[in-house]
């Protein structure tokens, strides 16, 4: 029961960690599959192509740097919430 907090934070901090420091371009790899719309369920694209109009985020090119720099910074983010529950673990397994 205690060892859940414990490695639910150091998980969260390894992949915090490897976002903030952009380890093996996983920044670009998130940002390039998972923030472009052109990745979006094709579904989703033929209703905006019907209704004639353009998906919102199709200008993706132009705000891909800056998306980049904010999953950076939210991989820091994440980390010091993976560090905070890895303290609230060890406050729970070393209280009697």
């Amino acid at each position: 029961m205690y060892l859940v907090p414990l490695l639910l934070g150091l998980g969260l901090i390894l992949v915090g960690l490897a976002l903030a420091a952009n380890h093996c371009g996983i920044a670009q790899r998130t940002v390039d599959t998972y923030l472009n719309p052109a990745h979006a369920d094709p579904g989703l694209l033929q209703t905006f192509n019907r209704l004639g109009f353009e998906h919102p985020g199709m200008d993706f090119l132009r705000y891909a740097p800056l998306q980049r720099q904010f999953v950076r910074i939210f991989g820091g983010f994440l980390s010091v919430f993976g560090l905070a529950l890895l303290a609230v673990g060890v406050v729970f397994l070393v209280r009697p």
